[in-house]
C-alpha cells in the first residue's frame, strides 16, 4: 500500500499522487528518529493548575515534553474542585533541561553556586511566608463568618434565658 511521505496518509493501490499534498506516494515511510531521554528533572514548581498549564504549553510549543506532579493530594483537589493550591511540579527530560530553563525562567545573571543556593532559600522562605499570610487572612475570614452566624443565636439564647428567669423570680 502506499503512503504520503508528507502527511502520513495510506493511500489503496493504483494511487501515485497524494490529492492533499501533491506529492509522489512511496511505498514504505521512513522510521522517525525517537529521542530517548535517560532521566526526568525537576525545573519548576507552578503555584496553580493553570500556571502549570500554561507552562506546559509554551514548553510543548518548543518541543520540550512535560512531566506534571501534583504535590499532596492536589491531583484530587484538581479532579473534584478544577484546581489545587498546593502546586505543581514539572518535570523535563534531563538533556533538554538548559533549553527549558530558557523558555521558562527569567534570564539573570549566573551566580556563584553559594548564591544560587541562598537565593533559592530565600525564595522558598519568601513563597512561604506569602502562602502563610494568605492562610492566616482565610482563617481570619472563617472565624469572623462563624462569629457572625453563631453570635445572634447566642445573644437570642442569652435574652430568652434572661427573660425565663425574671420571669420565674415574678
Amino acid at each position: 500500500m502506499p503512503w504520503c511521505p508528507k502527511c502520513k496518509f495510506e493511500y489503496r493501490d493504483g494511487f501515485d499522487k497524494c490529492s492533499d499534498c501533491d506529492v509522489d506516494l512511496v511505498e514504505e515511510l521512513e522510521k522517525e528518529d525517537s529521542v530517548e531521554y535517560d532521566s526526568t528533572v525537576f525545573l519548576i514548581t507552578a503555584k496553580d493548575t493553570i500556571n502549570a498549564e500554561m507552562m506546559e504549553s509554551m514548553l510543548n510549543y518548543h518541543g520540550i515534553p512535560v512531566l506534571k506532579k501534583y504535590r499532596e493530594t492536589g491531583g484530587y483537589l484538581n479532579i473534584y474542585m478544577g484546581m489545587t493550591n498546593y502546586g505543581v511540579d514539572l518535570y523535563v527530560p534531563s538533556q533538554s533541561i538548559d533549553q527549558a530553563k530558557e523558555v521558562i525562567l527569567p534570564v539573570t545573571e549566573e551566580l556563584p553556586l553559594d548564591q544560587q543556593e541562598e537565593g533559592e532559600t530565600k525564595v522558598e522562605e519568601e513563597a512561604s511566608s506569602v502562602m502563610d499570610q494568605e492562610y492566616q487572612k482565610k482563617k481570619l475570614i472563617r472565624v469572623w463568618i462563624i462569629l457572625l452566624v453563631f453570635i445572634p443565636g447566642f445573644l437570642w439564647f442569652a435574652f430568652m434565658l434572661i427573660m425565663r428567669l425574671i420571669r420565674f423570680i415574678e
